[in-house]
């Protein structure tokens, strides 16, 4: 073994590397604005839970004590948790507000809810929920009660303290019935994050297959041939959008009915709809990588663009975090981004059952990126040699 031969070859692949200004570039930059992206994330203070509150209690006068409004004190409690923004309804705003998302769940107090307390050291708290969101959906529960337990623990000393607990009465004097809008209890935390996985994987695969195979008309010279026909640039990319969208389309199905017949992932909404709306994704990867590999001469350079490209969608397009609940400095960032609009789609279809007199924007956002990033395609094809 020649170590002088191993230092000259390394020496050579260094020379190299520097020499491609781009991929330098996107080795130092990309990872610094994808870590602050991250850290800004992580580190957002949580947001607050919008929580209607529907308080119709009468309350109870009580012997020297006075005065006494389970509700208020409840609603109290809730304000000061800081968990929940809580909003004050009437009953028939319940399921508008809950389906258009201004709030994720709803409390309901009854008139008789600190008469049925006192007489029977126990209340039974009516919420309601969105339900999309099942990690939400526990947290909301958790939270109602701890807030009508610590609403109950000073009640002792106005006789109508908390029951004692024994052998025989375990429970607590707090109960949550729970009604769900939308999916329910039968549905998981996978069932939440299926709809952005397939969203994700959909279109990162597609965008992966597009940037190689059109790099590699470049580089055998296809692409320089083409150009000195008669076909024009967009004839070009549409005919090559055509033939990469049937393998997409084959791509995409077997992701989608794998997750749902396989994986068994729970669904509510038109499993035709849904497919619509992974094939116009998947034409989103299509279109984007096509644009993606007009920039890159190199199969390195194509992998370079991945992080650049594909992460930023991945934290800012609603995957982890709802895009309401981001600071408000990267929202608008969120509704430039493709997979944004594929993850509310495919969320409430699948979680909501929605059709597509709902989720129409969307398709349509989805529709103008494909046109978008087509037309910037066509432009930025280069009569050249990569």
């Amino acid at each position: 073994m020649n170590i002088s031969r191993i230092f000259s070859l390394a020496r050579r692949v260094i020379r190299q590397v520097l020499r491609d200004h781009r991929t330098v570039g996107l080795m130092v930059f990309v990872p610094i604005l994808l870590l602050t992206l991250g850290a800004v994330l992580f580190r957002a203070d949580p947001a607050t839970i919008p929580l209607g509150v529907v308080n119709a209690d009468e309350g109870v006068n009580l012997p020297l004590v006075g005065e006494l409004n389970m509700g208020e004190r409840i609603v109290t409690a809730l304000v000061e948790g800081g968990s929940f923004d809580v909003v004050m309804l009437t009953a028939v705003e319940i399921n508008d507000r809950l389906r258009d998302g201004t709030v994720q769940g709803a409390l309901i107090l009854p008139a008789d809810f600190t008469t049925t307390f006192q007489k029977e050291r126990q209340a039974e708290l009516d919420l309601r929920l969105e339900g999309s969101n099942p990690t939400r959906s526990m947290m909301i529960k958790g939270r109602v009660t701890e807030a009508a337990m610590k609403a109950l623990a000073g009640l002792a000393s106005s006789g109508l303290g908390m029951r004692e607990q024994t052998a025989a009465t375990p429970d607590l004097p707090v109960t949550v019935t729970a009604v769900y809008l939308f999916a329910g209890e039968q549905f998981d935390a996978m069932d939440y994050i299926a709809p952005v996985y397939i969203a994700l994987l959909a279109m990162f695969f597609v965008f992966l297959l597009t940037c190689v195979s059109f790099l590699r008309e470049r580089s055998q010279g296809t692409m320089e041939r083409l150009l000195a026909t008669p076909a024009t640039r967009l004839e070009i990319v549409l005919g090559y959008m055509v033939g990469l969208g049937l393998f997409a389309l084959a791509q995409v199905s077997i992701i989608l009915f794998f997750t749902i017949w396989v994986l068994k992932i729970h669904y509510l909404g038109s499993l035709g709809l849904l497919f619509v709306v992974v094939v116009l994704l998947a034409l989103v990867g299509v279109s984007m990588g096509m644009l993606a590999s007009a920039f890159a001469r190199n199969e390195f350079q194509v992998v370079q663009f991945i992080p650049l490209l594909i992460f930023p969608q991945v934290l800012l397009g609603g995957t982890a975090w709802a895009v309401e609940e981001m600071p408000a400095f990267l929202q608008p960032f969120a509704y430039i981004l493709p997979l944004t609009y594929a993850n509310w789609a495919l969320r409430d279809i699948m979680l909501k059952g929605f059709g597509l007199a709902d989720i129409w924007p969307n398709l349509l956002a989805l529709l103008l990126f494909v046109i978008i990033l087509t037309g910037l395609g066509a432009l930025t094809m280069r009569r050249e040699v990569a």
